[in-house]
């Protein structure tokens, strides 16, 4: 039986919708409505996408003020069930509540952190870095009996969906399972699930890599949090006993725009020759580039220090394409990656992640057979958002 349904979320705009958590926001969107649902999107994003969005000046409804055109929205659209974007902040400030006796489900994206998560990083680099530290920052120290009192009070609230087993597990453990939760995970587009081997073979040539190489790739933004500089230690430390390594980063940057930002980058790659086996592409790839990049590789490097939001998409993409992953033990990577063959490192640790990294050339040397459960694709986890919906 289809439902009209309503997804309350900020942000919503051509910059974010390839990031998390928009992206899983605007598929839950998008494949309701490929399920049969009629599905509208309240926001206070910028026009140009592909949702029937309303926009308005702000999603946010504080307790101490209520958001009047949000409440109109909402009764302008009439939805028999609300799904509203929230995280460990909205428990402390938000009322998810319109005035409206509308059944309403919370989308939950925000990892949940303890504070040796934190401290690891140091106060240095969580103030330098604080765009992306702080709103964990005030969520880890705030006590867990003011979020469960901020969940108590929203009566309205029948359920919580998360990302990951990780997620619900984190929120058990702080008694914030108030209400249950259940665990839909995101899905990959459908070209990171196709056979590439023959024009990634071609590409790899063409980079320069020879087959006795051992090509490992980073992807995605630049951003210390993830891991690209501690990559890039621990890649130098590695090749004193494997010089068959070569480091390919594909940086959401535009060209030249990285370097000519980031000294510390730029002393790196200048230290023990890093930069003669250190390849730079920058600037946004089409899906399908970004593909063939991958499937030319032999092992991808995510070695997160911080998730600012649940499920990177990156390493179920990885994963996808059945390619060995370096990643960390922070929040919820170690179960993102446990489908596929994976070797884990302490979080912002050149000693550890070297380790890894060591271990996967390894293995790859001595042709360790290895298996994979490819990740589901998007219009899966539509189907999974359906059955709930239909069974509210």
């Amino acid at each position: 039986m289809s439902k009209s349904v309503c997804l309350i979320a900020g942000g919503l705009h051509d910059n974010t919708m390839r990031l998390q958590p928009w992206r899983y926001l605007a598929e839950v969107a998008r494949q309701l409505k490929r399920q049969g649902h009629e599905v509208s999107v309240i926001s206070d994003g910028v026009e140009g996408d592909d949702l029937a969005t309303h926009r308005i000046p702000s999603v946010s409804n504080p307790c101490w003020q209520e958001n009047r055109p949000l409440r109109h929205a909402v009764e302008a659209i009439q939805p028999d069930v609300l799904l509203w974007h929230i995280g460990l902040s909205s428990l402390l400030h938000q009322r998810l509540d319109v005035g409206i006796p509308i059944p309403t489900v919370g989308i939950f994206t925000s990892p949940i952190y303890q504070f040796r998560d934190l401290a690891r990083l140091g106060v240095g680099r969580i103030v330098r870095e604080r765009g992306l530290t702080a709103v964990h920052t005030a969520a880890t120290l705030t006590p867990n009996f003011l979020l469960r009192r901020g969940l108590s009070q929203n009566s309205h609230l029948q359920r919580l969906v998360v990302q990951t087993e990780t997620t619900r597990t984190q929120l058990q453990q702080a008694k914030l399972n108030l209400l249950p939760i259940s665990v839909i995970m995101p899905g990959v587009d459908k070209v990171w699930r196709n056979d590439v081997r023959t024009s990634s073979s071609e590409l790899r040539q063409r980079l320069g890599y020879t087959e006795s190489d051992v090509v490992v790739l980073y992807f995605g933004s630049p951003a210390r949090l993830r891991g690209l500089h501690t990559l890039i230690e621990a890649i130098q430390k590695s090749s004193a006993s494997n010089p068959a390594l070569k480091l390919l980063i594909l940086s959401r940057r535009h060209a030249g725009e990285l370097m000519a930002e980031d000294a510390a980058l730029r002393d790196l790659l200048n230290k023990d020759g890093m930069a003669a086996r250190t390849q730079i592409i920058s600037g946004f790839l089409k899906p399908e580039n970004l593909v063939a990049h991958l499937a030319a590789a032999d092992v991808v490097a995510l070695p997160f220090e911080l998730v600012p939001s649940d499920a990177p998409l990156s390493l179920l993409e990885a994963q996808a394409l059945g390619k060995p992953i370096v990643t960390t033990t922070i929040a919820c990577l170690p179960e993102l990656v446990a489908n596929g063959p994976h070797y884990l490192a302490k979080p912002a640790d050149a000693n550890s992640l070297a380790s890894a990294i060591t271990a996967a050339a390894n293995d790859l040397c001595r042709n360790t057979p290895m298996t994979t459960l490819k990740p589901r694709c998007w219009q899966e986890m539509g189907e999974s958002w359906s059955c709930l919906i239909q069974n509210l």
